[in-house]
């Protein structure tokens, strides 16, 4: 790898960057020594970069774990036009959209919100700018309450409280 001082690139960030990379399909949750090993970082080094992704909201942690959050993809979310998750999800949301004539959505909560990561507008004269990456609060959206249906009672009480549940809607 080149040096800093030759390319301007800095460093830390580079091994910031080396810790996301550990996370995969095959490596979703991951110890502090796990992430360390992967990076071959030192574990105080990985620890500092993990709990730094986790004040951010890069990545969860359950005290002994670590995980990526949906919020990784506004690092790059025009990339995620090309994965196979689009891929696989794109022509169903297709179809759907012609049968009933409706713009139709695939999102993921996100801390307290929803986060578009599918879309297939249906053309109309008024319409709603949702892209991908779009982020509104789970609360206040059909998507995001049926999303925060599937949550187990003891997660639905914890977003509750994270959550400042206020009215968006103006009185009409």
């Amino acid at each position: 790898m080149a040096q800093p001082s030759e390319t301007g690139a800095v460093q830390s960030f580079i091994r910031g960057l080396d810790v996301l990379r550990t996370f995969s399909p095959e490596r979703q949750r991951q110890t502090l020594a796990e992430v360390a090993t992967a990076s071959g970082l030192a574990r105080a080094t990985a620890r500092r970069f993990l709990h730094t992704l986790v004040s951010i909201d890069y990545a969860g942690t359950d005290g002994r774990e670590f995980w990526l959050t949906p919020r990784v993809l506004e690092l790059g979310f025009s990339y995620l036009s090309s994965q196979p998750l689009t891929s696989l999800a794109q022509p169903r949301l297709e179809e759907l959209s012609r049968s009933v004539h409706e713009s139709s959505s695939m999102s993921v909560l996100d801390g307290p919100d929803i986060v578009y990561v599918c879309r297939v507008p249906v053309r109309r004269i008024m319409h709603v700018d949702i892209t991908l990456g779009t982020r509104f609060p789970a609360y206040a959206t059909s998507m995001g309450r049926v999303l925060l249906a599937s949550l187990s009672p003891a997660e639905l009480a914890d977003y509750c409280e994270r959550t400042d549940l206020r009215k968006i809607t103006p009185e009409g």
